[in-house]
């Protein structure tokens, strides 16, 4: 009984989704840190820190006569081209599975064109709803949204721009571990093999 209290609480916590909640708006902006239930305000800050760095002297040795040529020596070889390729991959890999299993939980985009020119505002109306629709379709196609909130106005008396945008995203715990695993395997194998030829290079020099 104990064990499947133990697995059902890993379960429970694996299944947990970890996110952000960002908005921007006039005198409304906020960014969140979500966790479960939970929600943590990052920005605007409610404690103010001193942020004082005190500088440390560091005082150099002088280096003795054939010191710096064995550190010289000591140095690793640099990465190779087929090392930054390999690397790539799987940093691009785990990109790509991080996009798939990200969740857009709340998409919005609240836009009321407004300019000093009433001409320029009208433009501005066209030209926001025209990205709007290329870039929601791309976003769609990409991202799993849940719910979305798109709307644009026009009002001719504004001087400027009224923008409220909001975005939820989440991705569970065990689909981070997921991703982890798998970009981890084959950097742990690369790495393996790194040292290993490095290791074959010194034996034979």
């Amino acid at each position: 009984m104990a064990w499947l209290i133990v697995i059902a609480i890993v379960l429970l916590i694996l299944a947990f989704p970890v996110g952000v909640d960002a908005q921007y708006a006039s005198g409304n902006s906020f960014l969140k840190l979500k966790l479960g239930f939970f929600r943590r305000t990052l920005l605007p800050s409610s404690q103010k820190k001193d942020k004082k760095k005190k500088k440390k002297k560091t005082t150099e040795k002088p280096s003795k006569p054939g010191e710096e040529d064995q550190k010289k020596e000591k140095k690793k070889p640099g990465l190779t081209l087929d090392d930054i390729l390999t690397l790539a991959e799987i940093a691009l890999d785990a990109l790509h599975r991080f996009f798939f299993h990200l969740s857009v939980d709340l998409l919005v985009v609240h836009w009321c064109a407004g300019a000093s020119d009433p001409y320029g505002a009208v433009q501005q109306y066209g030209r926001v709803n025209a990205l709007l629709g290329i870039t929601e379709a791309k976003l769609r196609n990409a991202l799993k949204i849940r719910e979305s909130d798109i709307q644009t106005a026009l009002d001719l008396g504004a001087e400027r721009p009224e923008i409220v945008a909001r975005l939820v995203l989440s991705i569970q715990i065990w689909e981070i571990l997921l991703i982890g695993v798998c970009a981890g395997v084959p950097a742990l194998r690369w790495m393996i093999n790194k040292k290993r030829m490095e290791r074959a290079a010194a034996a034979a020099g």
